[in-house]
C-alpha cells in the first residue's frame, strides 16, 4: 500500500491502478493530456510519476513515439511467483506455532465471503477477498513490510492476476478449495501439508497463463 503525501504520490497509484486494472492496457499509448486532464493534476507531478512507473516497469518511453503501458513480462510473472511461493510457505508454516481461534475465524470469514462471491460469480470481489485471505497470513505472522515489499516485487505477477479476471476459462473453485485445504491444514498444525497446499496454489498461474497468452497473445511479451 502507497502512502499518498503529495501530488506525485497521487498520480502515481492513480496510473498504477489503470494499470493493474486494464483501464490502460498492455501496449496502449498513453496520451498524456487526457490523463493531465482525467486526473486533475499537473505536469510536473504527473512527469514524475511517470518516471517512477518506468523505474518499475509498467510505462515504456519510446524516443520520437511516445509512453506505452509496457506489454506483461511472462519471465517476470514467473519469477515473482518463485519468490512469492517461498515466502508464503514460510510464512504459513510459522504462523502455525502461534496462531490463535480469533485469527482462524478471520480466515474462515474471508473462505466464507469468498463462497458467496463465487456463487454469485462477483470475481472481481472474489479476487479482492483473495488479496486479503494472502494478506492475513502476513498480518498474523507480523510481517506487514514483507507483504508491502511483495507488491512491488509481483507487480508483474498482480498484472496477469488482474488479466484473469477477464479470462471465462480459468477455474475459480480451484482458488476457493485451496483457500480451505490451507485453512485446515494451518487448524491441524501440520507445516508440511499446509506448504504444499500453498505451493499448488499458486503453481496454478503456470497452467492459466497458457490460457490467457492464446486469449490475449498481444498483451504478452
Amino acid at each position: 500500500m502507497v502512502e499518498i503525501t503529495n501530488y506525485q504520490d497521487e498520480a502515481y497509484v492513480a496510473i498504477r491502478n489503470k494499470i493493474l486494472h486494464l483501464e490502460l492496457r498492455p501496449g496502449d499509448r498513453i496520451n498524456k493530456k487526457d490523463l493531465q486532464d482525467e486526473l486533475s493534476i499537473g505536469a510536473t507531478p504527473l512527469r514524475e510519476a511517470f518516471l517512477r512507473l518506468s523505474r518499475e516497469g509498467l510505462l515504456l518511453v519510446r524516443p520520437q513515439s511516445g509512453t506505452y503501458v509496457s506489454k506483461i513480462s511472462v519471465d517476470e510473472v514467473y519469477q515473482a511467483r518463485f519468490v512469492r511461493e517461498n515466502i508464503e510457505k514460510l510464512v504459513v508454516a510459522e504462523i502455525i506455532s502461534h496462531i490463535t481461534e480469533s485469527d482462524l475465524d478471520e480466515l474462515r470469514y474471508l473462505i466464507q465471503l469468498q463462497e458467496l462471491q463465487l456463487h454469485s460469480k462477483d470475481y472481481d470481489r472474489f479476487f479482492n477477498l483473495d488479496e486479503s485471505f494472502h494478506q492475513t497470513f502476513y498480518k498474523i505472522d507480523h510481517k506487514e513490510f514483507v507483504w508491502n515489499w511483495l507488491q512491488v516485487v509481483n507487480l508483474q505477477f498482480n498484472r496477469f492476476r488482474y488479466l484473469r479476471l477477464e479470462v471465462a476459462d480459468l477455474d475459480w473453485q480451484q482458488i476457493f478449495d485451496d483457500h480451505r485445504a490451507i485453512v485446515a491444514a494451518i487448524a491441524d498444525k501440520v507445516p508440511t501439508r499446509a506448504e504444499t497446499y500453498v505451493s499448488r496454489h499458486l503453481h496454478m498461474v503456470d497452467d492459466d497463463i497458457k490460457v490467457a497468452l492464446k486469449l490475449h497473445p498481444d498483451f504478452f511479451e
